[in-house]
């Protein structure tokens, strides 16, 4: 029986805008500045999202790392500060790309920079961190986990963090996500997106795992 995964799906989902603004700040010409806007912008919100995935790590995983295996944890703890620090200077290579642009390549430097170290990290929590909660912790430990974290947030916050998920995992993990507690009423609401964004063999998958 497949173990609950709280970190796979949605680290798949992060490593998607960091490849994709990273090669977009490469080749962006730097006098455009309608483009420049939408670059800094899309960098600002992208900060944002990370910011507040590792308060949630915080809030919801480190807990139970802190009790289970407090060395690893410590050692979380303290990238997520060096992260913290990492992300604010990236905000505000992002704004100054926006306002007084010197480098043409000073934010695409800036984003390589931070994605090796982000990529690094979470290499750690998925070969270190999650082999760890599968080990010292329970399902129903780990369900826990999921359902306060989910509990936290809006309906809406839910099925959009779901929507851009989906198109990140293999058919196996669209089914282990449905099983682990997708909620399948939410699902028609947006068939439409899902046949748009999901291929036909993640789509079959999907829909397989959800009929009663």
């Amino acid at each position: 029986m497949s173990r609950l995964d709280v970190y796979t799906a949605i680290h798949k989902m992060q490593r998607v805008p960091l490849f994709e603004l990273t090669v977009t700040a490469g080749r962006t010409d730097p006098v455009d500045t309608v483009a420049i806007a939408r670059l800094s912008g899309a960098v600002t919100a992208m900060v944002g999202e990370l910011t507040s995935h590792a308060e949630h790590e915080d809030r919801f995983i480190h807990p139970l790392l802190r009790a289970k295996v407090p060395v690893l944890a410590a050692s979380l703890d303290a990238a997520h500060v060096d992260l913290d620090n990492r992300l604010d200077h990236l905000r505000r290579a992002a704004s100054a790309e926006q306002m007084s642009p010197t480098d043409p390549n000073a934010l695409y430097r800036a984003l390589a920079s931070f994605t090796a170290v982000y990529l690094e990290h979470l290499a750690v929590e998925d070969a270190e961190a999650l082999p760890a909660l599968w080990e010292q912790c329970s399902d129903v430990e780990l369900l826990g986990i999921l359902s306060s974290f989910r509990a936290s947030r809006s309906p809406l916050e839910n099925l959009t963090s779901v929507i851009a998920q989906l198109p990140t995992l293999n058919p196996a993990e669209l089914a282990q996500m449905a099983s682990d507690g997708v909620d399948p009423s939410e699902l028609p609401a947006i068939s439409e997106l899902v046949a748009t964004i999901l291929s036909p063999a993640q789509l079959g998958a999907l829909r397989l795992a959800i009929v009663p």
